[in-house]
């Protein structure tokens, strides 16, 4: 399943969400630390590990798997 990174343009947090390309279109997705619907995806390359990154906040938040927090 593909891992997506965002960054919350109000808060300045870094968070991952794992979703399918169809839950992706059909899901608003909101920063997990501040609920802020002002989010961008961010595009560093490719993970083909599927191993998590040290050091920085990898969890999916409550955003993922195609339910909203948002609202």
């Amino acid at each position: 399943m593909p891992t997506y990174e965002y960054l919350c343009r109000r808060c300045n947090h870094t968070f991952e969400e794992k979703m399918t390309v169809e839950e992706k279109k059909n899901t608003k997705i909101c920063c997990p630390k501040c609920r802020s619907e002002e989010v961008r995806q961010q595009f560093f390359g490719l993970n083909l590990s599927g191993k998590k990154n040290k050091g920085g906040d990898s969890s999916g938040g409550c955003c993922g798997g195609g339910s909203s927090c948002c609202g």
